[in-house]
């Protein structure tokens, strides 16, 4: 499957440029933050000793297991 990027240049006036490069600069810096945040807390589960007994159970379990922490470090798509 082949994958194409047509960059073109935008016809801004000046003040438009900078509310943009200030709205995009803003949304990177959310975004930065919030993926340290989750970073750090999956750090604090794999660190846990919870998360290093898990590896001695059965697959179900461990499943089971790793969704609870999942939950308890608030570590999902939508939280």
């Amino acid at each position: 499957m082949a994958n194409y990027v047509l960059t073109l240049a935008l016809k801004t006036e000046l003040w438009h440029k900078h509310i943009l490069e200030k709205r995009l600069n803003i949304a990177r810096m959310i975004y930065n933050a919030c993926l340290c945040e989750i970073l750090k807390r999956h750090r604090k589960m794999l660190n846990s000793l919870e998360y290093k007994e898990i590896n001695n159970l059965d697959k179900k379990e461990q499943s089971k297991r790793y969704k609870e922490l999942d939950k308890k470090y608030l570590i999902s798509k939508f939280e």
